[in-house]
């Protein structure tokens, strides 16, 4: 099978969609060789972080040129997809208006239907346009988690028959394995010091940051000795008041980190607090627990799913619940032990090379 995939998000730097196509990638080379061979269709920004897949036998880079907005970019995939002649077509949320073989759609999530106030309403209108379209037109469609999937359910019943759930993988880099030393070298560069409580992802109103500061800021009140508090993460949309505020309080905000840093971040944390409103999966906690840290995460969405028995949960909505969350975990070595460990095994149960394996299988099957 040759299986096109658009990876013009690879290089961009735009957070859990490039994340989600590295995983793959990563993933469908760690499988044994059975004779498939894909074409990474690229941007200009993605043909250096791809430039040693290119030695690989099985894999092929088409460079369709400067990164356009939508709907440039949609024709780009187009022109590339008739020039390579693949089988299938994979890629993130769209397709092209023309796809020359059969094609499947990645959904991560919906919350553009959900909840479009998180987005402004340019971006909340385009996607529920082009997703509805693109899902209807795939031959396959893949939701990262089983909540996902009941969106899909909700928003798109009528492609719920062709809708497969395969869960998203965990990077091999996230071990609890690494030299301190070096560790506290990294997160020197970002002027981090341990001990602190970790918040990963872009800074964005899903996130649910607003809340988390409130009981950030209340929970030093009683708690002098609270550890400090980084966030790890890029704006999005527009959250300049809410990180002066942050930053008021104490809060350090680092920006992007490069991701062969984040195993340090996450290794050092005292935990990682993620307390998001809507997740179609939820990758920070499953590579905190690879990593063994605790997690304090939502109750809500996809993240009790991912993250089972293995972190403490709390209502996003509830600043107080939030607050006491965090005291526990904290301030209570024996519950730290024991989330360490139950996350170390809960992460053990996804990998990438079990995701890609599970794609392969279900392309060939829906080809059949």
């Amino acid at each position: 099978m040759h299986l096109a995939i658009n990876a013009t998000e690879i290089g961009r730097q735009r957070g859990g969609n490039e994340s989600y196509l590295l995983g793959l990638l990563d993933g469908l080379r760690a499988l044994p060789d059975a004779g498939d061979h894909f074409t990474l269709v690229a941007c200009d920004e993605g043909i250096k972080p791809l430039a040693s897949w290119s030695s690989l036998g099985q894999f092929q880079i088409v460079n369709t040129g400067p990164w356009r907005r939508w709907p440039s970019y949609l024709w780009q995939q187009t022109q590339a997809l008739c020039r390579v002649r693949a089988d299938w077509y994979l890629a993130n949320f769209l397709l092209p208006p023309v796809v020359p073989c059969r094609a499947a759609v990645i959904i991560h999530d919906l919350s553009f239907r959900a909840h479009p106030e998180y987005f402004p309403a340019s971006i909340a209108f385009y996607m529920t346009v082009l997703v509805g379209w693109a899902v209807r037109r795939a031959e396959l469609v893949i939701a990262i988690s089983d909540f996902t999937r009941s969106e899909m359910r909700r928003f798109y019943p009528f492609a719920l028959h062709k809708t497969i759930v395969i869960h998203n993988g965990v990077g091999r880099e996230f071990t609890p394995e690494g030299d301190e030393d070096t560790d506290r070298v990294t997160l020197r560069e970002y002027g981090v010091e341990p001990p602190y409580l970790l918040v990963v992802g872009n800074i964005h109103p899903r996130k649910n940051l607003e809340r988390l500061l409130e009981a950030y800021q209340q929970l030093r009140q009683s708690r002098p000795k609270l550890p400090s508090m980084v966030w790890v993460g890029v704006e999005r949309w527009d959250s300049t008041g809410l990180q002066q505020r942050a930053r008021a309080a104490g809060v350090r905000l680092t920006g992007r980190a490069a991701p062969e840093h984040l195993p340090a971040f996450y290794r050092r944390a005292t935990l990682l607090v993620y307390p998001s409103l809507y997740e179609g999966f939820g990758l920070p906690p499953l590579e905190a627990m690879a990593c063994g840290t605790p997690v304090v995460t939502s109750s809500t969405t996809s993240l009790p799913e991912v993250v089972g028995d293995a972190a403490l949960l709390a209502d996003p909505t509830d600043v107080v619940a939030l607050s006491k969350a965090m005291e526990r975990v904290s301030f209570d070595d024996g519950l730290r032990a024991q989330l360490r460990a139950r996350g170390l095994a809960q992460a053990r149960q996804f990998s990438w090379a079990k995701a890609a394996g599970q794609v392969l299988d279900s392309l060939h099957r829906t080809g059949r």
